[in-house]
């Protein structure tokens, strides 16, 4: 069956070619015992067929090099993509170069693959080769562990070009006219010559070529990485961190904090958790929380005002988040956060009821002599598929003044979690926490690359990170409250759990998810202190890993050239490639936006027919970021209803219905898009309401306004 994580060289693959050999031999005998006269036609015709099928085609090659012989071997199970697309279903990724290497689903090869996908995917894709002299024996490479087997197969990798260098001169090149060559040019080897092709599996077909002729000395033109000379890949001695899966580049689905903390672990950077309270004297956590007696943390429920530790050892929640985006890393001690060196701040919040003002003052904080850089909330309005999900007007005024007043006017950024209600049938859509046009909403990934099977879809989804599911080992391994009691809760919930005291093995949730992107948001700020709240979602947005996802809808490209769903956002977390892009950002420009009525008193029957309505921004001239939709509905059961935007160039954002929302009507009610970001704002919109229930209940919609947010063009 092969042997995980060493492509191309064990394991199914060659099982299934030999039978096919066996096939073809025998078909052949079978032949020649027949009366064909003309055999060696058919020979032709056979082994054409088996070299289309890429099932007769050669995996280990023999190049000359300038002369010099070096063997390699093609990974028929492996395909490098730089553009992200050219692959539907794959069974794992690893970031390589500029690109990802993809691992393909079982059955699948790059050959058939590539013959099989559309032409403007094929030139995104290249061949995957393994020089063998920098790899051990396939025995030996199978015995190593994931990490130190990735070591070895990421220095052997080589990607192939849509050049080779055959040793000819240029008045030659009629020799390989039949390779169909779009351009011959002389190498900077004397007497070889570079031999450009449309794509780099059309160079594959044309050494094939070359190698069955004979007589050809070439070599592909290869593309490699290199190792800078210093000294990176900052080891890490926290005792739990091995566990820590979302972290491990072994993972199939994972941050790809590669290098990411050789340029920045959040150090300098100040973060606020907003919870049911942190833990702000665990062992794990004190290093990076700030004095107690400095007033910089707070308690809007019961006990000490200025002391944001749970009171009770079930209130593990804020510190198991804490932990997520903010343990102290490089101690030798329990887990590591994602910005391992971050100031903490606990705002202690959730544990019980809090008045809006308090929720106001939480999200607004920033203490005299002292910045707020980032906010992580995984909480939010009850996720029952029912609740009406806006934030009162005070919270929106603390979330408002923290984005643009906090940090010198650059803003607090805000993490928020997207919900855990895709099991009610709710919708992120009618989140307005979330979906603040201030934040950022994080949805959730499990191990499997799949959406978790809680978290929920929204046109306000921005990013997702890693929440697992419910069970081990597919849940997250972080701090937990100190102390037996609090271990011995975590234990009769979980009894499998292996995590020591102080420690979870447990704990998941699209608040897991956002504490990671918290901690991702420090480490950009630590490495670009100049962004605005808006470049750091735009960078996110920009940098999100799709590949290999798997949730409730598809990604689709809009017309700014984002590929969003509403699933998932832009993708999964990419830590290692934001921070690169972070470092040559220049800001966005400063906001603006333009809104318009739309006519109202319309009818919305029930049998599903669609009602539409117009929004003219033909002379309007706006980069979009942020698209708002405030509406007011008189409909007897709201959750009958489905909404959607439609923006000039098609794309659509869908606020799904509701089932168990029996509740009546949508008034002055709010909802913020992110599906169009980058899009123009010229044309017409549209806002369309649809109500497929069928049960008799009709209603109508009395008014509403599309407002765009972005830059000016």
């Amino acid at each position: 069956q092969g042997t995980p994580g060493i492509p191309g060289c064990v394991g199914a693959y060659w099982y299934h070619l030999r039978i096919f050999m066996q096939t073809r031999d025998a078909l052949v005998g079978a032949i020649h015992k027949g009366s064909y006269k003309h055999m060696a036609v058919l020979r032709a015709f056979l082994a054409g067929l088996l070299a289309l099928t890429g099932l007769w085609a050669q995996n280990d090659y023999v190049f000359s090099d300038g002369g010099r012989q070096v063997r390699y071997r093609l990974s028929p199970d492996e395909v490098f993509s730089r553009a992200g697309r050219g692959v539907r279903s794959t069974a794992g990724s690893q970031d390589w170069g500029g690109g990802q290497v993809l691992k393909l689903a079982a059955g699948e090869s790059s050959r058939k693959l590539v013959r099989a996908n559309w032409a403007q995917d094929r030139k995104a894709l290249a061949p995957v080769f393994y020089s063998a002299s920098d790899l051990p024996s396939a025995d030996r490479l199978a015995a190593m562990p994931a990490a130190a087997r990735e070591g070895r197969l990421a220095v052997a990798r080589r990607v192939m070009t849509e050049k080779l260098m055959v040793h000819m001169d240029k008045s030659q090149s009629d020799k390989l006219a039949g390779t169909q060559p779009l351009g011959i040019e002389n190498s900077l080897l004397a007497g070889w010559v570079l031999v450009s092709y449309a794509d780099a599996f059309t160079a594959l077909d044309a050494a094939d070529w070359m190698t069955s002729q004979g007589g050809f000395e070439f070599v592909p033109v290869f593309s490699r990485t290199m190792g800078k000379r210093q000294a990176l890949n900052r080891p890490v001695n926290d005792p739990l961190y091995p566990k820590q899966w979302h972290l491990q580049a072994a993972s199939a689905f994972n941050l790809n904090m590669t290098n990411a903390w050789d340029q920045a672990t959040g150090k300098g950077i100040n973060m606020t958790i907003v919870d049911d309270g942190m833990e702000i004297n665990h062992e794990d956590l004190s290093e990076n929380v700030y004095a107690l007696g400095q007033d910089l943390h707070a308690n809007f429920n019961d006990g000490n005002p200025n002391d944001p530790s749970p009171t009770k050892a079930k209130d593990s929640h804020g510190t198991s988040c804490a932990g997520l985006a903010g343990a102290s890393g490089f101690n030798g001690v329990g887990v590591i956060g994602v910005a391992p060196n971050v100031g903490l701040m606990g705002l202690r919040l959730i544990a019980g009821d809090a008045a809006d003002d308090a929720s106001g003052r939480a999200m607004a904080w920033q203490p005299e002599g002292i910045i707020t850089h980032v906010s992580s909330n995984s909480w939010g309005p009850a996720d029952d598929g029912m609740a009406d999900g806006r934030i009162s007007a005070l919270q929106l005024a603390g979330l408002q003044k923290g984005a643009t007043a906090n940090r010198g006017g650059l803003g607090t950024v805000y993490a928020i979690s997207a919900g855990n209600g895709r099991d009610e049938g709710d919708d992120q859509s009618y989140d307005g926490f979330s979906s603040s046009r201030f934040g950022i909403a994080v949805a959730a990934v499990n191990r499997a690359g799949n959406q978790s099977s809680y978290s929920e879809s929204g046109m306000g989804v921005a990013i997702s990170a890693l929440g697992g599911e419910f069970q081990q080992p597919d849940v997250m391994w972080t701090t937990n409250n100190s102390g037996a009691t609090a271990f011995g809760i975590k234990k009769e919930s979980f009894p499998t759990s292996e995590a020591p005291v102080n420690y979870t093995d447990s704990f998941n949730g699209t608040s897991a998810a956002a504490p990671q992107v918290a901690g991702a948001i420090a480490l950009l700020l630590e490495k670009n202190p100049k962004l605005g709240y808006r470049d750091v979602k735009e960078i996110l947005m920009r940098t999100g890993n799709r590949t290999g996802l798997k949730g409730k809808d598809e990604f689709v490209k809009n017309g700014g050239d984002f590929t969003l769903s509403h699933s998932f956002g832009a993708g999964l977390l990419n830590v290692s490639g934001a921070l690169d892009l972070a470092g040559k950002w220049t800001n966005l420009g400063p906001l603006t936006s333009a809104e318009v009525e739309l006519a109202g008193n319309g009818a919305i029957a029930d049998d599903g027919k669609l009602f539409t309505a117009e929004a003219d921004f033909s002379n309007t001239k706006i980069r979009v970021e942020h698209v708002e939709l405030t509406f007011t509905v008189k409909h007897a059961k709201r959750g009958d209803l489905e909404f959607g935007i439609v923006s000039p160039s098609g794309m659509l954002s869908v606020a799904s219905r509701r089932p168990k929302d029996d509740n009546a009507d949508f008034s002055d009610y709010t909802m913020t898009s992110v599906m169009h970001w980058g899009e123009t704002a010229t044309g017409v919109w549209r806002i369309v309401l649809s109500d497929g229930a069928a049960n008799g209940i009709s209603g109508t919609i009395q008014k509403a306004k599309l407002k765009l947010y972005g830059t000016a063009q």
